[in-house]
């Protein structure tokens, strides 16, 4: 299934295309969830790679204190970067960070996936997590977009992580039996809440699944 190729899309497309993610997604708010859980009230550090309009933001506790990098910043702000990551090191004015996420991004990373996931550890403190997603391109109505360049199943993306990271779990971010986020007939309540691999159910109709990781000791 692998097919991952070097043809990153540029600012000029990004900066129309993440207008679509202005108000925060199911996978988004999910993730948000999760982080917030992770985090309780303890004052840390977030980076956001592929940040698009950081919505994310929107949706995180107070006690997190925010920082995104994207290639194509919608609106400047003290803690947003524009950097084309794709090429450039992953990184923000030299510091760590308690938490890393990147969403919708490892699509998109081609070859480069393994200097970039070496490229996040490197900016996670110790005990730091990382919170990814990837689309599960074995989804029984899947479709591979030619945008994306980095196209593998979940057991590779796994495989791949585990080369650089702890993985401590993986799961389903929601599931359809189209290969779209969860709307009204979808039942979005409580598939924010179910974190679990389901037998047989989830390989097909599984949407994209989330990995949470650590730093390797």
């Amino acid at each position: 299934m692998q097919e991952a190729i070097g043809n990153f899309r540029k600012r000029d497309y990004w900066i129309v295309e993440n207008l679509e993610y202005v108000k925060p997604s199911f996978r988004l708010q999910k993730c948000a969830r999760i982080i917030n859980e992770l985090t309780k009230n303890r004052s840390c550090e977030l980076l956001d790679v592929g940040c698009g309009p950081a919505a994310l933001r929107q949706v995180l506790n107070p006690n997190i204190n925010y920082h995104g990098i994207d290639i194509a910043i919608q609106k400047p702000a003290p803690y947003l970067r524009e950097v084309d990551f794709a090429v450039s090191e992953i990184s923000f004015d030299q510091k760590r960070f308690d938490v890393v996420t990147a969403l919708g991004v490892f699509e998109y990373m081609g070859q480069n996936q393994k200097r970039k996931s070496e490229e996040i550890r490197n900016v996670l403190k110790p005990g730091g997590k990382f919170i990814m997603s990837y689309i599960n391109f074995g989804h029984c109505r899947s479709k591979v977009w030619p945008n994306y360049n980095n196209v593998q199943s979940i057991a590779d993306m796994k495989k791949s992580l585990e080369s650089v990271f702890q993985l401590e779990r993986w799961f389903p971010a929601s599931h359809h039996w189209r290969p779209k986020q969860p709307g009204r007939n979808a039942i979005p309540a409580l598939q924010m809440r179910l974190n679990s691999n389901i037998p047989l159910l989830s390989p097909l109709f599984a949407v994209e699944y989330l990995f949470i990781c650590s730093p390797r000791n």
